[in-house]
């Protein structure tokens, strides 16, 4: 086949080294591709794996995170509705206390007056008892004794 310039010498020599090669290849290095390339395919496969697991964590945790969240708002609901009714016990307390206190006051100034009105009559009586004596030294003309101006004091103070 000298025509189309095909040697076959040259063609059987070069399928022949092809062989070798393919051979040599075979035995020495598609064992260890072919390794390789499954520990990858693995790796990937984990990886793809790892990923699933990792997004059902992710939607596990996140509907944790909205229950604890939810706790927190419920719980600090509490806590705002027992403060407010501890402040309206403690408001209530207060007012208690400031009524008590003003009734106190009350009564203080109750008593101080009448303490006041009483002081205030006996001032009185006393100077009426001093204007009966001055009228009754100057009436009578003469000096009484501490028994009969008494005697006669409460004589006019009874009349009074």
């Amino acid at each position: 086949m000298e025509g189309l310039g095909i040697d076959f010498k040259i063609l059987a020599g070069n399928i022949i080294t092809f062989i070798v090669l393919l051979i040599i290849l075979k035995k020495y290095a598609y064992g260890k591709f072919m390794a390789v390339l499954e520990q990858r395919r693995q790796k990937i496969e984990e990886g793809v794996a790892k990923s699933d697991e990792a997004e059902k964590s992710l939607v596990k945790i996140r509907g944790l995170a909205e229950e604890i969240r939810i706790a927190g708002e419920k719980c600090a609901k509490e806590t705002i509705a027992a403060s407010e009714a501890k402040a309206r016990e403690r408001a209530k307390a207060i007012a208690a206390a400031a009524e008590a206190e003003k009734q106190k006051i009350i009564e203080n100034a109750r008593i101080a007056m009448e303490r006041e009105k009483e002081a205030a009559a006996a001032a009185r009586q006393n100077q009426a008892m001093d204007a009966a004596f001055m009228i009754s030294e100057k009436f009578l003309g003469q000096k009484l004794t501490k028994e009969q101006d008494k005697k006669l004091i409460e004589k006019l103070a009874a009349e009074l």
